[in-house]
């Protein structure tokens, strides 16, 4: 039988040489241990006069937990004389043993007895586990309480430093360009006939400008109302801010007089509050108050590549008083005058058509080579499964990388010298460094699991795909069902962003592109403790050019006029709107309102012949409009 393989690891310092912890006679009693159970040793590490405090100056504990990142010796255990041989550090414990743990290694502490492979050393590992985790949460309540701290004394806390201002040797100071340009703001937007785009529009009809990334761009909604909304312009500074607006359990917002200089008085910044409110309280009552526009963002400016945002048409019909249909669109913003106008492109897409050229997309994708492919590459075949472990090990040696980083970032803190004038700064530095690092270490963490699960079900033949077949198959009848809030939803789960043409070609294509995003989920049993049920394992990511697809029903679609040039083109007759509408109406085709329709019997309204009737139909069905199985019927008679 095969003999398992271990390494040996022995450290001592030279206050303990006195304590009977002598190197020989720890790896004798190593070597004795690995001869009683039958180890055979595979490699001998040995870190002599070195503290056990850190990772940090013991070279053979890492070279140790390189070898094991790298499966150097394929060993299944560590043995070590004591645990503080391993090291003195609970966190730093831990996070080596989570590392033995990932390769299915168990330590060993011969003196202590404790065997990570028995319920017993589990036990002993877990309350290190409780112990790292408490030691980690002092350090975070620490850094927060000394940022606390410095928002009651009035000071800035960090983050992107506001408009405005500048930073000079830890304190904020005026930036005078930018200040003028902050009073105008409340100035023009006080003036009585004044409103947020009003402003905008003022600012860069006048030339204004401001610096954003280093780039000159003109202002917009968004800047201005952040500059009208943030109370430190007039001196305050309010901490929670954010966290308190709409959240269901909000903190207590801490509202404090910062000791910066304030660019606007109180007085200036609270009137622009008020009619901020007034304003909001008299916008007008939407047409359909539960109407959202399902693809607003996703679909992209051919020109600029911003999103497009809902445009509405309400046009008032001066012969019989109130309004048309209103009609809605999709166009960009950048070429809106409240955004600078920073974009030329003025063309507009109807969205009711768009909106049903794309969902019939949607309920196509699953018969195409480019999501069979892209389902293929994430979820993996029998092959793949050798690649899912490639990427594991780098991970677990990456995880291992970022471990030392963060002990090294932990023994500069613990050596920062309290009286330094300094202090504060490179505390805060530091610990900034710690956050990030743990942050990274984190992210390891969940792409491990993740992958773990994803083997697992790669090894078990199991494939979330099929889920998601089932949805999209039967889409029609799930979107039927929907609101608009939750089509909307289902839109933005599937789909990433939506390109299209600048002009409607001679084929009468609007979609260009459009890049789909499926999440995948590996743990279909349920998600595990304390995961995120929202968040998928995997995201299949691919792009699908509309141009090789058959055009759908929506996007050639005809109008009035393209049917009158067919009908007359092909079988030269003249037709009018009249009978184009009532042969789509006879057809089962969906109308808006007949605004000029007569009242019954007041007037005698002409019949559609059955020859242009024919000639509409033919259009109708080369447009796609109606089945091409659809066949001439006489009406009943009135």
């Amino acid at each position: 039988m095969k003999r398992k393989k271990c390494y040996i690891y022995t450290r001592v310092s030279t206050a303990a040489q006195t304590e009977g912890y002598s190197l020989d006679a720890q790896q004798k009693r190593l070597k004795d241990f690995a001869e009683y159970k039958g180890l055979e040793i595979a490699g001998e590490y040995c870190d002599a006069g070195k503290s056990g405090h850190s990772i940090k100056g013991r070279p053979a504990f890492m070279e140790m937990m390189d070898d094991i990142t790298s499966g150097k010796d394929d060993i299944s255990f560590v043995l070590v004389f004591k645990l503080s041989r391993f090291g003195r550090n609970a966190a730093d414990v831990l996070k080596s043993m989570q590392t033995l743990m990932d390769y299915d290694i168990d330590l060993i502490c011969v003196e202590d007895s404790i065997d990570s492979s028995t319920q017993g050393g589990r036990l002993t590992l877990a309350i290190l586990s409780a112990v790292s985790e408490i030691e980690r949460e002092n350090i975070r309540i620490q850094f927060m309480s000394g940022k606390m701290q410095k928002v009651l004394k009035g000071g800035w806390a960090g983050g992107p430093i506001p408009y405005g201002y500048r930073s000079r040797e830890g304190e904020l100071v005026i930036e005078p360009s930018e200040a003028e340009v902050i009073r105008l703001i409340y100035e023009k937007y006080l003036e009585p006939p004044m409103k947020l785009n009003s402003v905008v529009r003022w600012l860069n009809s006048h030339g204004y400008q401001r610096i954003s990334q280093g780039t000159i761009r003109p202002f917009n909604s968004d800047f201005v109302s952040r500059i009208l909304n943030n109370p430190f312009y007039c001196g305050k500074i309010v901490y929670y801010r954010r966290a308190n607006k709409g959240s269901p359990d909000p903190k207590q917002e801490i509202v404090v007089q910062g000791k910066h200089e304030a660019i606007v008085t109180e007085k200036i910044w609270e009137q622009a509050q008020e009619k901020r409110e007034q304003l909001a309280r008299v916008k007008g009552k939407r047409d359909e108050e539960d109407r959202i526009s399902l693809l607003s963002g996703l679909v992209k400016c051919p020109v600029c590549g911003g999103g497009l945002i809902s445009k509405k048409n309400k046009s008032l019909n001066h012969n019989y008083g109130g309004y048309y249909k209103t009609v809605y669109s999709y166009g960009c913003r950048n070429y809106r005058t409240s955004e600078g106008r920073v974009c030329s492109f003025c063309h507009t897409y109807n969205q009711e058509r768009l909106d049903a050229a794309v969902m019939e997309v949607i309920q196509k994708v699953t018969g195409t080579e480019e999501f069979r492919t892209a389902f293929a590459r994430t979820v993996g075949n029998q092959m793949s499964e050798e690649a899912v472990e490639t990427q594991l090990k780098m991970l677990r040696k990456e995880m291992h990388h970022q471990e030392h980083v963060k002990y090294k970032l932990g023994m500069e803190l613990d050596h920062l010298d309290v009286l330094a004038e300094s202090y504060d700064q490179q505390y805060e530095k530091l610990q900034a460094e710690v956050d990030a690092a743990y942050d990274r270490i984190g992210r390891i963490e969940d792409k491990i699991e993740k992958l773990k699960r994803k083997l697992l079900r790669m090894k078990q033949g199991i494939h979330s795909s099929d889920n998601i077949c089932l949805i999209l198959d039967h889409f029609d009848r799930l979107y039927e069902k929907m609101n608009y809030e939750e089509r909307r939803t289902l839109c933005r789960q599937f789909i990433q962003r939506i390109e299209v043409f600048p002009e409607k070609g001679d084929d009468k294509r609007i979609l260009k592109s459009i890049t789909f995003r499926f999440p995948v989920y590996f743990d279909l049993g349920g998600n595990q403790e304390g995961d995120d049920e929202d968040t998928p394992d995997e995201m299949v990511v691919f792009t699908l050019d509309c141009s090789r697809l058959p055009i759908t029903a929506a996007e050639s679609k005809a109008t009035y006029a393209e049917i009158k040039a067919h009908v007359l083109r092909i079988h030269g007759l003249k037709v009018s709107s009249l009978y184009i509408a009532q042969v789509k109406r006879k057809y089962g085709i969906e109308m808006g309102t007949a605004y000029n329709k007569p009242e019954k019997n007041k007037n005698h309204i002409p019949r559609c012949p059955k020859e242009k009737e024919l000639a509409i139909l033919d259009a109708l069905k080369t447009y796609r409009m109606i089945p091409e199985s659809t066949e001439y019927f006489e009406e009943a008679a009135e």
